[in-house]
């Protein structure tokens, strides 16, 4: 089994890594702007990035024999596939939601209503699992009829909701939604202005209150919420708190693997330190004392740097931030080398995990790399 890190960077250039070895594998040029979204297909054959400002917006490429453009969205910023069977693909522009078939490219439906729109911050329009209904700006679509089917309440600013997996509900910030009756069934303040990520069947929802864009955001959220540097579990079927991980940083983006063995996070140690890393947690396990010691020694030394870089680059005050997305998928062959750090020099906006589960033999060996560490800091 082997794994590899896919990094979108703040220079547009996607760049593949071992994750064990530390050691770049591909690179290539997608955007020339910072990329903000990353999406691989099921089978490992396509490849979704949308970027910060640069044209096209968004596109869809080719990862078989060559990588290659194979579709562009121009004006969508953000881009996703469908759930049920990936033919085809769902973008966001503003409030608005556009379905394109994707062998040919083409738009089949734009689902648009001005005399509904919500005007969500962070708008993402996707489909539910059976690929029949779609949520986009707060609003429910039938995709086969082309028609609004309902509108829920807003009781937020940013977050535009997703369908949770077990088909019945819908979760809006803090609210969750009987997708039947479309009734309020739960209120969940530990929820608010997080990113909800589901485990591989279901069972559990990993809550984590994202980096904002914006600098007032910022401000409001560390005001707000005493969570803005922990992400948290929950029963994601009665959104029972499980467990509060504090990680003392500022968190970009987290998710799973296909197996449910591993989390993904990124965090960095604030908006202006340049320093990022994606660590592993293993689901499941208890971390030994001289682990957290050791952790606790590496927060001291990035403090110390982290000063020391202060003084000498005043200019880097001046680099904006951008998101970072992780997510644990299937891909390719390699060998492992044990858990290393690396730092991409350019690696700022999107990280994700490839999974491969090609090589069963090597299945025995992962156990020792539990809880790595791998530094994304531009420098």
């Amino acid at each position: 089994m082997t794994r590899f890190l896919m990094l979108g960077t703040c220079t547009g250039h996607l760049k593949l890594y071992n994750v064990f070895s530390g050691q770049e594998e591909a690179s290539y040029s997608c955007h020339t702007s910072a990329i903000t979204h990353l999406e691989p297909s099921r089978d490992g054959s396509l490849l979704l990035t949308s970027a910060s400002w640069s044209v096209p917006l968004s596109a869809l490429w080719s990862m078989q024999s060559v990588f290659e453009m194979k579709h562009s969205f121009l004006d969508d910023h953000y881009v996703e596939f469908s759930k049920l069977s990936q033919d085809r693909v769902i973008g966001t522009k503003d409030q608005v939601a556009h379905i394109y078939d994707i062998q040919s490219g083409q738009k089949l439906l734009t689902l648009n209503d001005p005399g509904l729109a919500n005007n969500y911050k962070r708008n993402c329009a996707t489909f539910n699992p059976s690929d029949d209904l779609v949520l986009n700006d707060g609003v429910m679509w039938d995709v086969r009829s082309a028609q609004a089917i309902h509108k829920f309440d807003k009781f937020n600013m940013n977050i535009s909701g997703v369908f949770h997996p077990n088909r019945l509900e819908v979760i809006i910030n803090t609210e969750i939604w009987d997708l039947r009756t479309f009734h309020l069934l739960h209120t969940v303040p530990a929820l608010d202005q997080c990113r909800g990520v589901f485990n591989n069947n279901a069972t559990v929802m990993y809550g984590a209150m994202l980096q904002a864009d914006e600098e007032e955001d910022v401000m409001d959220q560390q005001m707000k919420s005493p969570f803005g540097s922990s992400f948290r579990t929950f029963d994601a079927t009665d959104y029972k708190p499980i467990a509060t991980v504090d990680v003392k940083r500022n968190i970009f983006d987290l998710c799973t693997d296909t197996r449910d063995c591993y989390l993904a996070v990124i965090e960095n140690q604030d908006s202006i330190n340049m320093d990022t890393v994606c660590r592993l947690y293993e689901v499941g396990r208890q971390r030994l004392a001289e682990e957290g010691e050791d952790e606790e020694d590496q927060d001291q030394d990035d403090d110390e740097d982290s000063d020391d870089d202060d003084d000498e680059d005043d200019d880097d005050d001046d680099m904006e931030t951008d998101p970072l997305l992780a997510e644990l998928i299937e891909g390719g062959d390699g060998e492992e080398d044990g858990g290393n750090d690396f730092s991409p020099s350019d690696d700022e906006a999107v990280a994700r995990l490839l999974h491969a589960e090609e090589d069963d033999d090597d299945d025995d060996e992962d156990d020792s790399n539990n809880d790595a560490e791998i530094d994304l800091g531009c420098e």
